[in-house]
C-alpha cells in the first residue's frame, strides 16, 4: 500500500534523527549530508535513465525536456540552503527541537508569503493555526533549553533551524509550480540535489573533514546518510505519488513526535511536558492543513486531471513537515512522461516566473 511507503519513510527518518541527535559534530553533519544527497541523486538519475531507456522507442515525446530551467535552479539553491541548515543544526540542538521548531515556523512563513502575493492567502483560521504553531514552537524551544547554557552554539543551531523553516515553504511553492507546469517529479528529484552535495563537500573540506575518529567514521556516516536521506526520499516519492494528500499530511506531521520517542529510546531521557507540547504541535499542524485544504479554490478540471490538483495541493501545504518531507515535488500523474497540461495547483501561475 502507498501509505506504508510514507509511514516507512517517516519511521526511518525519525529513528535516524533520534539516533544521531547530540552525536554529530559540524564535519559529521556535513559528511552525512554529502553522502545522503549524493546517493539520492545517483539513485533518482538511475531511475530516470531506466525510464528514458524504456521510453526510447515510444516516439519523440519521451525525450521531451521540461522548460523550467529557472525553477530547477531555484530548487537547487533553496534545497541546499534548507537541507544543509537543517542537518548542520543537529550539531547544536536536539533533533526533536529541530523538527518541532521547523514544523512550527513553516505555516507562518506560508501565510506571510500569501500576503506578499506569493501563493494563496490564508483564511482567519489559517492565521490562528499558524500563530498557535509559532507559540508552541517557542514553548518547545524554551522547554528544551531550560537549565542549559544558552551559548553561541545553541543560538547558531536555532538560527539554522529557522533558516530551514523559512526554506521549507518556499520549496513547497516551487514544487507546486513545477507540478502546475507538468514537470515529472522524478526528473526534479534527480536534479535538485546537485548543489546540496557539492556545497556540503566544499564546506566539509573547509572545516577539515569529519570529526571524531576522522576517516574511520566515514563508512558509518555514509550508511547513516543513506538511511536518513536516500531511502526515505525514495519511499516518500513512491508513496506521495499514489496517496491522498491529507492522509500523507497526517503521517508527515507525526515526525517531531516520533523523533522524540526515538531520541528517548536511544538516549534514555523522557519529559512528559515536552511530549505534551509535541503532541499539541502535531494537532495544531493538522488543523492548519485541514483549514488550508478547505480554503483551497475548487479546481476547474476534467477527471483526467484530477490527480494533478491533489498533488499540487499537497505541495502547497507540505511546509508543516520537515525538509525531508518536501522531497517529492507535485506531479500531474505518477507516470514518467510529463504532460504539458497545467494542474490545478492552488498556487497562482503568477507566483514564480522562470
Amino acid at each position: 500500500m502507498p501509505v506504508l511507503w510514507i509511514a516507512a519513510s517517516v519511521l526511518l527518518q525519525s529513528g535516524v534523527y533520534g539516533f544521531v541527535s547530540g552525536t554529530l559534530g559540524s564535519g559529521d553533519s556535513l559528511a552525512l549530508s554529502c553522502a545522503g544527497f549524493a546517493a539520492a541523486a545517483v539513485l533518482f538519475n538511475a531511475v530516470l535513465l531506466v525510464r528514458r531507456l524504456r521510453g526510447a522507442g515510444r516516439g519523440p515525446q519521451a525525450a521531451t525536456r521540461p522548460r523550467a530551467t529557472g525553477l530547477l535552479l531555484a530548487m537547487n539553491v533553496v534545497t541546499a540552503v534548507t537541507f544543509l541548515s537543517f542537518y548542520a543544526s543537529l550539531t547544536w540542538v536536539p533533533a526533536t527541537l529541530a523538527t518541532g521548531v521547523e514544523t512550527a515556523v513553516g505555516p507562518m512563513v506560508l501565510v506571510l508569503l500569501g500576503l506578499a502575493g506569493r501563493g494563496r492567502r490564508a483564511s482567519r483560521q489559517g492565521w490562528f493555526a499558524a500563530g498557535g504553531l509559532v507559540l508552541l514552537g517557542i514553548a518547545l524551544a524554551r522547554r528544551f533549553t531550560e537549565g542549559g547554557a544558552f551559548g553561541p552554539g545553541l543560538v547558531a543551531g536555532l538560527g539554522l533551524v529557522l533558516v530551514a523553516g523559512v526554506g521549507a515553504p518556499v520549496l513547497a511553492l516551487v514544487s507546486a509550480e513545477l507540478g502546475r507546469r507538468g514537470v515529472d517529479p522524478v526528473y526534479v528529484t534527480a536534479h535538485r540535489f546537485h548543489l546540496t552535495y557539492l556545497a556540503g563537500g566544499v564546506l566539509l573540506l573547509a572545516v577539515g573533514g569529519a570529526g571524531g575518529e576522522g576517516t574511520g567514521r566515514l563508512p558509518g556516516l555514509l550508511l547513516t546518510g543513506v538511511l536518513a536521506v536516500t531511502l526515505p526520499l525514495f519511499w516518500l516519492q513512491t508513496g506521495l505519488q499514489r496517496t491522498d494528500p491529507m492522509v500523507a499530511m497526517v503521517l508527515l506531521t507525526t515526525l517531531p513526535g516520533i523523533t522524540y520517542l526515538a531520541e528517548c529510546a536511544f538516549h534514555g531521557s523522557f519529559d512528559a511536558v515536552s511530549l505534551a507540547l509535541i503532541c499539541a504541535l502535531v494537532v495544531v499542524a493538522l488543523w492548519y492543513v485541514r483549514v488550508s485544504a478547505k480554503a483551497a479554490p475548487a479546481p476547474d478540471q476534467d477527471p483526467a486531471q484530477a490527480s494533478g490538483g491533489s498533488e499540487a495541493s499537497w505541495a502547497s501545504s507540505s511546509s508543516v513537515a520537515s525538509p525531508s518531507s518536501l522531497s517529492a515535488p507535485s506531479s500531474p500523474s505518477p507516470t514518467s512522461s510529463p504532460s504539458p497540461t497545467s494542474s490545478s495547483s492552488p498556487v497562482s501561475s503568477e507566483t514564480f516566473r522562470a
